[in-house]
């Protein structure tokens, strides 16, 4: 009997101590992602747009942070993005859980299911349908802010330059969108 109560109890002990790095997903954080639905990716030079400086927590179930996590991201195979040669996709957390990537790139996925998928330790943490851009001139991004798409910006009607995802293009979008317009964002494409 006391080699069954210690063998439950090893297991009992591994098992929870396995879960301690299972993240879950309702306790982990992604800003300003969240808060966003969504991701806004713009080309880094000359400098980083700030909503581009995304802030990952990541903690398991009991709601505790796990260090060392393994954090990977995945944007949808598409046309329509172009990815800077300078965009990280992996990265591990510090002691604290936490994690920031900046995401370089332009184009837009609108409303398309594993736009960007981020995952820690192989387990799904977040799966956002919207990666938007300045950098979108109705057919794809070119790694390059200018006429083209404040062209396509104008008339405030396509909802690629909607990067709250409130359903119009209103102060905030502008905001956003001249902050990687002037000065003129680009980068060198993957």
């Amino acid at each position: 009997m006391k080699k069954l109560l210690s063998a439950l109890f090893v297991l009992a002990l591994c098992s929870s101590m396995a879960a301690a790095n299972v993240p879950y997903s309702s306790n982990c954080v992604v800003s300003p992602c969240d808060a966003l639905n969504g991701a806004v990716v713009c080309p880094d030079q000359p400098t980083v747009l700030t909503q581009t400086v995304v802030n990952m927590t990541i903690r398991n179930q009991a709601n505790n942070p796990i260090p060392g996590a393994a954090v990977n991201l995945t944007f949808l195979n598409s046309t329509n993005l172009c990815i800077c040669n300078t965009m990280i996709f992996n990265g591990t957390t510090d002691n604290s859980g936490k994690l920031t990537m900046t995401l370089r790139a332009g184009g837009c996925l609108n409303g398309v299911d594993q736009a960007l998928v981020i995952r820690a330790n192989a387990t799904l943490v977040r799966n956002f349908k919207n990666v938007k851009s300045p950098d979108w001139d109705g057919v794809a991004g070119n790694c390059v802010v200018n006429l083209s798409d404040i062209v396509r910006f104008a008339p405030q009607s396509d909802l690629c330059f909607d990067f709250d995802n409130s359903g119009v293009v209103d102060l905030g979008d502008v905001v956003i969108f001249a902050a990687g317009y002037n000065p003129a964002h680009f980068c060198t494409k993957m």
